[in-house]
């Protein structure tokens, strides 16, 4: 089998997240089964315009707008016996006409235009779905039932949920002593990290030997570190490989997920791994990776957040029950998990 993947990004870009997180996966199962496997992306500076990384051929050219263009070249020269993974980020590589191709789709972008772009950003929501609409009848994979719900709004039918696994075994682990929350994720408009910070700032009233863990990095860092740098309790750790960002959520007794949209948000599934409940926005995504009051919360408001952090913080017995929960709910989800059901998938359709 040969399978390319058209993704605007790769395992090195300086922006790579959970998408690319989960083609990696795909990409090593195929690998894992004799497939030829190439990954077409952007290339950021400093990345060669080909490598070989785990036998996987990647092709990197032009930024994170060109790409599509010359990934959508690059599918064409293909001959009918590779099979495209078409994956839509915000814009897609316009294969929806290739018989060989499929569809791979995390979210839509939808309220994230207009918080990048401000009033700008709504010709982008409506490109986005028009574009959208010309993959209806494309099979189509996607991570949650938020996604599904949205692509079937638009006249998606075939959709198949393939979830994002995980790459530890999930377990109960000891907490800090004293209150410790945290946020991770990108410090940008879409996922909302000030608001985590505001729900911290109104803990600590309450709470005030508090603190929390900022992970990760992004163009906000210098505004968020500037208005709360000083704050007591409040520790930016930028960017972390895998076993630091475990080690600070074992620490951390609730994850604050107030991001405006998610596909699935793995970094909630991370966190129910080691026994934190996470609270975050009733919104796409998090509705299906949070189970409102057993594995975690889902809030309206920062404010709200608050309250239900300090209302984990003072009853024991209902944190401990959300925290056993997390663990539970966590053990449904693997990568071996996730890649058996991409391969069963190819299988069941002929493609394998």
């Amino acid at each position: 089998m040969k399978v390319l993947f058209l993704n605007r990004r790769c395992t090195k870009h300086p922006q790579r997240g959970g998408a690319e997180v989960y083609t990696m996966e795909l990409a090593r199962a195929l690998i894992s089964i004799g497939a030829k496997v190439e990954w077409f992306a952007s290339r950021p500076k400093g990345l060669p315009a080909e490598e070989y990384i785990e036998g996987i051929r990647f092709i990197r050219k032009g930024n994170e707008l060109t790409t599509h263009l010359y990934g959508f070249l690059h599918a064409l020269k293909k001959p009918k016996d590779w099979l495209v993974v078409d994956e839509f980020n915000g814009l897609g590589y316009l294969t929806f006409f290739l018989k060989n191709s499929i569809l791979l789709i995390h979210q839509l972008y939808e309220e994230f235009w207009t918080a990048e772009l401000g009033p700008l950003g709504y010709p982008f929501r409506l490109l986005e779905k028009l574009l959208l609409r010309l993959y209806r009848k494309k099979p189509t994979i996607t991570v949650s039932e938020s996604t599904a719900e949205d692509l079937r709004s638009i006249g998606f039918r075939d959709i198949t949920i393939i979830h994002n696994g995980l790459d530890i075994e999930p377990s109960i682990s000891e907490k800090s002593q004293t209150l410790t929350l945290a946020y991770m994720g990108r410090l940008k408009k879409t996922k909302n990290p000030e608001d985590a910070l505001k729900a911290y700032m109104i803990v600590k009233e309450k709470v005030k030997d508090a603190k929390i863990y900022v992970i990760g990095d992004g163009p906000l860092r210098p505004y968020l570190e500037s208005k709360y740098g000083t704050v007591d309790g409040v520790v930016f750790t930028g960017y972390v490989e895998n076993q630091e960002k475990y080690q600070l959520l074992r620490k951390s007794h609730v994850l604050l997920v107030p991001s405006i949209r998610e596909g699935w948000a793995q970094v909630v599934i991370q966190a129910n791994a080691v026994g934190t409940p996470a609270i975050g926005y009733r919104v796409q995504g998090l509705k299906d990776s949070i189970k409102d009051g057993t594995t975690g919360f889902l809030v309206r408001d920062y404010q709200e957040m608050a309250q239900k952090t300090l209302l984990l913080w003072e009853d024991k017995e209902l944190y401990k029950r959300l925290s056993t929960n997390a663990v539970e709910w966590a053990r449904n989800f693997s990568w071996e998990k996730t890649k058996a059901e991409f391969i069963n998938y190819l299988k069941d359709r002929g493609l394998l």
